[in-house]
């Protein structure tokens, strides 16, 4: 049993879609607050930073922080959010709500603790990024669905503590060029692709977006295409009751047999096989 006086909570969860070119500010924000990108592009500035945003960028704000939102002319970016009190009294109600409005008594809260830092931002490729984004859309959807749960909602908070306290040992630094790639070769992963392409996708040259993925993913951009293509097959295979050549185009392989080949090479088992002893529903 938990036997410590405070605890983190999720207090605001909630999706937004931004106009072209909409711009929002808000000078203290008592949470930290996940957000991620589902679509579009867009910048975010909070504590002196500027950080650009695509499909699947996961950004991390500090408790306090200020934050600035500024969405592209041309494809707005469409956000989820989800505020964390790290810090609440466990002998409080909790309130479902997050002081960002000048004058808002929560601002000053007695019962709702957390410690400055730096905003973090996740690269849409990383595990922790895309687990952030899971639990996030659930999230929001539990907070919509019905009346507040604060027992849920201490149980979320804890969750993105936990996941935060594992994308803070990580490098975050990653170039908007390869978030620009990384997500293009994620959206199209069902036909061929070309380096040329990719780069092409991250507005630089073959050479340029090689040195990105080997200093960023420790990779080719080839090989890593390869390997988004078997982590996404294995993943059909698991959870869905596509046949192996349903798999193997989903994820660009118009040769059967040269998909079974690649894929038993990487997993060490044939695709017929991956998977038979996962529960189905």
């Amino acid at each position: 049993m938990d036997t410590t006086t405070e605890g983190p909570v999720v207090v605001a969860a909630n999706w937004y879609r931004f106009r072209a070119g909409e711009r929002i500010r808000h000078e203290r924000v008592m949470s930290v607050c996940f957000l991620w990108v589902l679509a579009g592009t867009g910048a975010v500035r909070s504590c002196g930073d500027r950080f650009t945003l695509t499909s699947g960028s996961v950004l991390r704000l500090p408790w306090g922080h200020d934050v600035e939102y500024l969405a592209d002319d041309r494809a707005p970016f469409r956000l989820g959010t989800v505020h964390v009190v790290p810090r609440h009294d466990r002998s409080t109600p909790v309130l479902p709500a997050v002081a960002h409005q000048p004058g808002d008594p929560l601002h000053d809260a007695g019962d709702r603790r957390g410690d400055p830092g730096r905003p973090r931002q996740s690269a849409a490729t990383t595990s922790t990024a895309r687990r952030i984004a899971s639990l996030g859309g659930y999230t929001v959807e539990r907070f919509g669905d019905g009346p507040f749960d604060e027992g849920v909602s201490r149980a979320l908070g804890a969750l993105f503590v936990a996941e935060d306290g594992l994308d803070a040992a990580g490098d975050t630094a990653v170039p908007a060029a390869l978030e620009l790639m990384t997500a293009h070769v994620r959206r199209n992963l069902d036909r061929p692709l070309p380096v040329a392409e990719i780069a092409a996708a991250g507005g630089c040259s073959v050479s340029t977006a090689g040195r990105l993925f080997a200093a960023h993913l420790g990779t080719s951009a080839s090989a890593w295409v390869r390997s988004v293509r078997m982590r996404e097959a294995a993943e059909l295979l698991r959870s869905s009751g596509l046949r192996v050549g349903e798999v193997a185009r989903a994820v660009g392989f118009e040769d059967q047999l040269y998909f079974s080949r690649v894929f038993r090479a990487t997993f060490g088992t044939p695709p017929s096989r991956y998977g038979l002893e996962q529960i189905r529903p």
